[in-house]
């Protein structure tokens, strides 16, 4: 008896002994383990919670991606991306305080941007105070980048450039039109888009016949369409935010004001367009950052493979939001492997001399941080489809000229 309770005793004693120094082991292999921190100041709630969320799915989605691979090699050693958040509530001073900790307190690595120009401005100032790299993954704005920054670098071409194709599409049509009107939103990312197109028009021997901005908040644009439609323009280019261009479109089609092309910034390319305008947002065109049917390739996917290894995880499409934050981390992880290194100048170096092509387009950076061989694919909307148009593909056609409204 005396013999068992011995045994007893030393069974646990060796259990305890056992499970005590698998912990201990265990603890100081998660805690050896090199990590990556990546911090990021997004719009969670606010304004631009729905595009801040769907940008944050994206790095999210990459994380998980390249830890799956084993991580990013830096040098040799494989290391795991922590990802850490928090919600700027679509506020460019919140996001550029919330910037600042991530840097100071939380120690991140690496800084990836949140939505927007007028919030990209405000965060990347701090990335570049502190000498860390900040990749603007939907941040276009020419301005942003015209401030001598050395560590900003942005995923997309700059936002003169968004609407040019569709002039260029436009005057290759039948019949040819010869006039165009504006109506933009005066605000920092809306100003160049159109100022962009508009000059290009008018390089293409199109007349201008009617310029006219709108304030930020404006719901009642009958005034402006009312001067619109004496004017009868073949091309109606249009730039504000999604609420402008769904008040805007409502309205042109209550006052019967026609045109042969309808233009948004972005907006008709937006997830939600489909469901909201329903047959109101037929014909529209917008440019996109990025689409499932675009013909890229590059290093990990194609355009067409990132987009079916998207569905099977979340059962859709990706969204172009979700695109340009996934392409962000791909970026942030080829840099890093080229540096061999965390430091933040040879990452930005590796950044610079960067000339490559990847599922969601071509890169290659000019000394202020400018993509310059990105190019924006041009989508119409087309029996509740958002269908790519430019590039063009075979089998895939421009609707030109769009059927007045009554005639719809």
């Amino acid at each position: 008896m005396k013999n068992r309770k011995s045994y007893y005793y030393l069974f646990w004693v060796i259990t305890i002994f056992i499970g005590l120094t698998l912990t201990i082991f265990t603890t100081l292999g998660n805690a050896q383990e090199p990590k990556i921190r990546i911090g990021a100041a997004v719009s969670m709630t606010g304004r631009l919670a729905k595009e801040g969320n769907l940008v944050k799915k994206g790095y999210d989605t990459w994380a998980e991606w390249v830890n799956g691979r084993g991580g990013i090699n830096v040098g040799g050693k494989l290391h795991k991306v922590e990802m850490i958040y928090y919600d700027d509530k679509a506020d460019p001073t919140t996001s550029a305080k919330l910037t600042e900790k991530l840097i100071t307190e939380d120690k991140v690595n690496l800084i990836l941007g949140p939505y927007s120009s007028g919030i990209a401005a405000a965060t990347s100032a701090i990335g570049e105070k502190y000498g860390y790299v900040t990749i603007a993954p939907v941040a276009n704005g020419d301005f942003v980048y015209e401030r001598g920054f050395k560590y900003l670098f942005s995923v997309l071409s700059m936002a003169t450039r968004d609407l040019v194709p569709i002039a260029e599409l436009a005057v290759k049509q039948t019949p040819k039109p010869k006039t165009f009107a504006v109506v933009v939103l005066d605000h920092v990312f809306t100003l160049p888009s159109l100022e962009g197109v508009r000059k290009r028009s008018l390089e293409l021997g199109l007349e201008e016949v009617y310029y006219g901005k709108f304030p930020v908040n404006t719901s009642d644009f009958s005034g402006i369409l009312t001067a619109i439609k004496s004017k009868e323009p073949d091309l109606l280019y249009f730039g504000g935010f999604f609420p402008d261009a769904v008040s805007f479109y409502r309205q042109a089609k209550e006052l019967n004001v026609n045109a042969k092309l309808y233009t948004t910034t972005g907006t008709a390319g937006h997830p939600d367009w489909l469901t909201v305008m329903k047959k109101d947002g037929e014909y529209v065109l917008a440019q996109v950052t990025w689409h499932p049917d675009m013909t890229y390739k590059g290093p990990f996917f194609t355009s067409a493979s990132y987009n079916e290894f998207w569905k099977r995880k979340y059962g859709e499409d990706s969204s172009f939001f979700s695109a340009c934050g996934f392409v962000a981390g791909i970026l942030m992880q080829l840099a890093i492997e080229k540096a061999g290194s965390l430091d933040q100048t040879k990452i930005r170096d590796a950044l610079r001399s960067m000339d490559i092509e990847t599922f969601f387009g071509k890169f290659k950076f000019d000394e202020k941080g400018k993509n310059i061989a990105h190019r924006m694919g041009i989508i119409q909307v087309q029996g509740g489809k958002q269908v790519l148009i430019d590039p063009p593909r075979p089998g895939v056609k421009f609707l030109y000229p769009a059927p007045p409204w009554k005639e719809r």
